[in-house]
């Protein structure tokens, strides 16, 4: 049996993760050296109101240790296990995964970073698992991901960029206060890293902006909102029901530690 373990910016409800066989291990973070353990989808309290009346908000990665005890646990229940993590550019979760491959030693252990987070990390989770339940060996379930990663797709935009500066993740991205124009920025995931291609006016704009880079066809969308559920999610929502009318879309909440990298009211939209 394959054993998948993710992290828990991966979007899966608790009732998800069980239906799905995986094992989300979570982030950490802290708001004013307070340490909170970042729940799955819908058990993350009002973080919002939490990280407005902190002073100082910091996210951690999960540590090669905790990696590791499930690793083992996995390994000795009998299971490969593959791991697939947040985007390597976004965490070093990715590289806590590797290092405790390393330490178990197992070539019944791989590790996978996604390119990818939030609804876009779950696509690829839930394709492993289908591959997986039909019969497909770790290698091939590593192979079709690695392949699949570069078609799954997050776009997302943020209210300013006050907290991807602060992050240190934008590159050569203008760090200006975009929304201050009606300027949304609009920004995706490329190979892992973030890139800005355009800016939306108003929410609207924006909203339409985001669903014109998801492909004809696509049948299933996750729109991530970052803190309390605002008018930027129903945009993108609504655009994205307007270009697809027949598409499964869900609409869920990003967490705390994405959201503390974004800025609370940043909206994303994944497909795969």
């Amino acid at each position: 049996m394959l054993s998948i373990v993710t992290d828990s910016t991966c979007g899966l409800t608790r009732v998800e993760a069980e239906e799905l066989g995986v094992t989300v291990v979570p982030m950490t973070y802290t708001v004013d050296a307070t340490w909170h353990e970042e729940g799955f989808v819908g058990e993350n309290g009002d973080y919002g109101e939490l990280f407005s009346s902190g002073v100082h908000v910091a996210t951690h990665a999960v540590r090669t240790s905790v990696f590791e005890k499930v690793f083992r646990e996995r390994l000795d229940a009998g299971d490969d296990v593959l791991c697939v993590t947040i985007s390597s550019r976004l965490s070093g979760a990715f590289r806590s995964a590797e290092d405790a491959a390393t330490h178990v030693a197992s070539d019944r252990v791989a590790v996978l970073d996604s390119w990818v987070t939030a609804g876009a990390l779950e696509f690829l989770v839930r394709r492993a698992r289908t591959l997986a339940d039909g019969g497909c060996s770790l290698e091939e379930v590593v192979s079709d991901l690695t392949k699949l990663r570069q078609d799954t797709r997050i776009v997302f935009s943020v209210p300013d960029m006050a907290a991807l500066s602060r992050s240190g993740r934008l590159g050569a991205i203008r760090r200006a206060v975009a929304t201050k124009l009606n300027r949304y920025p609009v920004m995706r995931l490329a190979e892992g890293g973030i890139e800005q291609f355009e800016d939306g006016r108003g929410a609207r704009g924006m909203a339409v902006a985001m669903s014109e880079q998801v492909p004809d066809g696509t049948t299933d969308m996750v729109v991530s909102h970052f803190g309390p559920r605002g008018v930027e999610a129903r945009e993108v929502f609504l655009a994205a029901r307007s270009r697809f009318p027949e598409a499964r879309i869900r609409v869920k909440d990003g967490g705390p530690v994405l959201a503390e990298h974004l800025g609370l009211g940043a909206v994303g939209l994944s497909w795969a």
